[in-house]
């Protein structure tokens, strides 16, 4: 019998995650979970190979919404000075101490969104999945080019895949569809609006998430879902047992993702 709606934080009409601020989304053992997947992740590897022509002779980059650093970090290991803008303070404060832990000291991280801190041009702005600055109507794809001397690189998802089991759980616990949104091809749509014709390349990159226990994986989904009480734990418990694959004395959830990574070179000035 399916377990829904009634079980979320927010009553019926829950709206999930995406109807929550980045500051809401994101505490220490949230940044820590999805720090833990991207330490066995290719995706900078795959982001930073798409961006090998304007990452050549550039020597700094403005991460903007930089999250705990998926790409921050890997290039300040490149040598690039970074400056890193991250407005939850939970993931500026994972960030900062990454960098501190690695002696990156040509990193510097800003707990500030776009717009809310002045920022000094860069070679290279990079927004990776910050769907607010790259929407249909948004002034970031607009402002970016006047603070990139070299060029402007945005990631968006690409749909595919079932992710975190979402197509099975939204409706059995939510009560609704899991919707994926048009990501890439919105952000698209609006620079072809604006004159601009990037490259754009497709990679794929695994993005499995760990958990030492069965318990752990649990709260994961609660967390990540809104959830409350012992009805759709159990639910989660049977499901899970299932689905994720237990090696190595942890509990994974396996998922492969695509993304679009969408790059443009640029004169340092705003577009019309």
């Amino acid at each position: 019998m399916p377990v829904h709606a009634g079980a979320g934080r927010e009553g019926q009409d829950l709206p999930g995650r995406a109807a929550l601020s980045r500051g809401d989304l994101w505490n220490a053992r949230t940044v820590a979970w999805y720090e833990r997947a991207n330490a066995r992740s290719d995706y900078a590897a795959k982001v930073l190979a798409a961006l090998a022509d304007l990452l050549a002779g550039s020597t700094s980059a403005l991460d903007i919404g930089a999250g705990f650093g998926a790409l921050a970090l890997p290039l300040a290991r490149r040598g690039l000075a970074v400056a890193a803008l991250e407005p939850a303070p939970a993931m500026a404060a994972a960030l900062a101490r990454a960098a501190g832990r690695e002696g990156l000291a040509r990193l510097t991280v800003v707990e500030a969104a776009w717009g809310a801190a002045p920022v000094a041009p860069h070679d290279l702005v990079v927004c990776a999945h910050v769907s607010p600055l790259v929407k249909r109507g948004a002034s970031f794809l607009r402002e970016a080019g006047a603070v990139a001397r070299r060029g402007v690189a945005l990631v968006r998802d690409v749909p595919g895949g079932d992710k975190f089991f979402f197509g099975e759980l939204y409706p059995r616990l939510l009560g609704r569809p899991y919707e994926h949104g048009r990501a890439a091809d919105e952000t698209l749509d609006e620079l072809a609006r604006l004159g601009v014709r990037p490259t754009v390349t497709a990679v794929e990159y695994d993005s499995d998430q760990p958990f030492d226990s069965l318990d752990e994986a649990c709260d994961f989904w609660m967390e990540y879902m809104r959830l409350q009480g012992e009805e759709p734990r159990e639910f989660l418990r049977g499901f899970l047992t299932a689905r994720l694959r237990h090696a190595n004395g942890e509990w994974i959830a396996p998922f492969r993702k695509r993304a679009a990574v969408i790059h443009w070179r640029t004169n340092g000035r705003s577009l019309p």
